[in-house]
């Protein structure tokens, strides 16, 4: 941002500005559709509980 001229405090303004239609989006359709009981959706880890560590010179 410096190189264009805008201080970098402005950063998360610009990086919000960005995604503010996506958000806007977002929200009109939790609104409309008020029975849609999730907002964002659930990530769940399925991999391996547990793995033993293996050196770098040995992977």
């Amino acid at each position: 941002y410096k190189a264009i001229g805008i201080p970098t405090v402005m950063f998360p303004v610009l990086f919000a500005i960005g995604r503010m239609p996506g958000w806007i989006a977002h929200w009109k359709e939790m609104k409309e559709n008020p029975k849609s009981r999730i907002g964002r959706p659930r990530q769940v880890y399925v991999g391996p509980n547990e793995r033993n560590y293996v050196p770098i010179d040995q992977r």
